[in-house]
């Protein structure tokens, strides 16, 4: 199956497996690609990597692949209550292995429970919020395959558009903190999300043409309080997020034009300090001779 432009109801285990016309660059490929090199791109790539295989063992225990498919879809027919304490007993496990080999998402009757609870904080939040509309009603899960100018092939899969496909957003679960700030700093960069942003806008004006877009992503903690964010991209964000793209799209053409997939450099690099890390030292030694001086009076 090779199909291009927006999709609807593609199955997202059709969507890993690449069906653009040509290996195509996804939001995550370019991170890989950039933050590690381009060997480990063609490793996760399903259309270049022969002996690629999908590893679906952490979606099956991400609670946050459950809250998408009640929050985003409605659906819960995938989902399959184990009532049990722990997967530890023989008939527990048998379960827990029989809805996998279905396809099901098994969870504990505890951990459900918290789910749920945080599907209603969400609920809750979002109707309160800028983007009350999110989720309910325009388009879940819609796959948009295009190629650029320079003939690069890219996929993108926003997790809910509204029916004008102006506003994108997309819920990021973590069992961390969604503090607009700390969330920003942390996994927006360390799991290229900014780059899924862009990319998905990126999409959006290929397939139907330049307008104004927004892409939020719906940050939601998945412990009490179930506390959500919304965070979008500033400018400065977008335009650095751009840059990265660019770099990522122009080193998988030249991958893809030589079939060579470098890995780690093979000269040495020398590690320097980190200008933070300096500082800290610094500010430590001066603290500590201060104090060593005032215990000497």
């Amino acid at each position: 199956m090779t199909i291009n432009g927006i999709i609807d109801g593609l199955a997202i285990s059709d969507y890993i497996r690449d069906p653009a016309r040509q290996p195509s660059l996804s939001a995550s490929l370019a991170h890989l690609l950039l933050t590690r090199s381009p060997r480990h791109a063609w490793m996760a790539s399903a259309r270049l990597n022969p002996a690629w295989e999908p590893d679906e063992s952490e979606a099956r225990q991400d609670l946050g692949t459950i809250v998408h498919a009640i929050l985003l879809e409605g659906d819960r027919s995938r989902i399959v209550v184990i009532d049990a304490e722990d997967y530890r007993t023989k008939d527990a496990k048998a379960k827990r292995d029989e809805a996998h080999l279905t396809g099901k998402l098994p969870i504990l009757s505890a951990r459900m429970v918290e789910v749920d609870a945080a599907v209603e904080a969400a609920r809750a939040q979002l109707a309160a919020s800028e983007i009350a509309d999110a989720f309910t009603g325009g388009h879940a899960e819609r796959t948009l395959i295009w190629t650029d100018p320079g003939g690069v092939t890219w996929r993108a899969r926003p997790d809910w558009m509204d029916d004008d496909g102006r506003m994108l957003v997309d819920l990021k679960t973590t069992g961390g903190s969604a503090e607009p700030e700390a969330w920003s700093r942390g996994p927006l960069l360390a799991h290229g999300s900014d780059l899924q942003a862009v990319l998905a806008l990126r999409g959006m004006t290929a397939l139907c043409g330049h307008a104004e877009r927004s892409f939020i992503f719906a940050v939601l903690e998945m412990a009490p309080p179930y506390g959500l964010s919304l965070i979008g991209l500033d400018p400065q964000f977008h335009e650095f997020a751009n840059a990265k793209l660019d770099a990522a799209a122009k080193a998988w053409a030249a991958c893809l034009a030589t079939n060579t997939w470098s890995g780690y450099p093979s000269r040495v690099c020398w590690a320097s300090p980190p200008s933070y890390a300096v500082y800290a030292f610094g500010e430590r030694a001066e603290r500590d001779h201060g104090e060593g001086d005032v215990s000497e009076l």
